[in-house]
């Protein structure tokens, strides 16, 4: 007996079920298509975060080695109450430090919550304005001495 005696037992597929697996296929496509940006933008701020953290740190540390034995530029970073002017970064120009002694994050002094104490002296990280026009902080890190 041979497998090519006919069509008779032979079934395909109909339009219908053809069309609905096309639908199926093409809903996963477009999903994926609209949450590519997403991941890639959310990749993009991990990474600016990464370096946010490490630049405040350096920074932090440059103001402890200047200020030696001399605590009065870290008294003045402990005393202010709005940011200093923005600087900007030689080493990643899109980003900005500024120092102050209050939390740009969470401003309203909660005594159970050593974050936002005021006095502390913080490294506030921003994105340069001529890059992201946005006033939100992407890092803030206090330093003592």
């Amino acid at each position: 007996m041979s497998i090519f005696q006919g069509t008779k037992g032979l079934r395909g597929f109909s339009l219908v079920e053809v069309l609905v697996s096309l639908a199926i296929l093409l809903a996963g496509i477009l999903t994926i298509i609209n949450l590519y940006p997403l991941s890639l933008k959310a990749s993009r701020r991990a990474i600016d975060i990464s370096k946010a953290v490490v630049l405040a740190q350096l920074k932090a540390e440059e103001v402890r080695r200047d200020a030696g034995g001399v605590n009065l530029f870290l008294s003045n970073i402990k005393a202010l109450t709005t940011p200093t002017e923005p600087r900007i970064f030689p080493e990643e120009p899109y980003l900005t430090y500024s120092f102050c002694g209050k939390s740009l994050i969470d401003p309203i002094d909660d005594p159970d919550d050593p974050r936002d104490d005021i006095g502390v002296a913080r490294v506030i990280i921003r994105y340069n304005r001529a890059f992201r026009p946005s006033e939100d902080v992407l890092y803030e890190l206090r330093f003592a001495q």
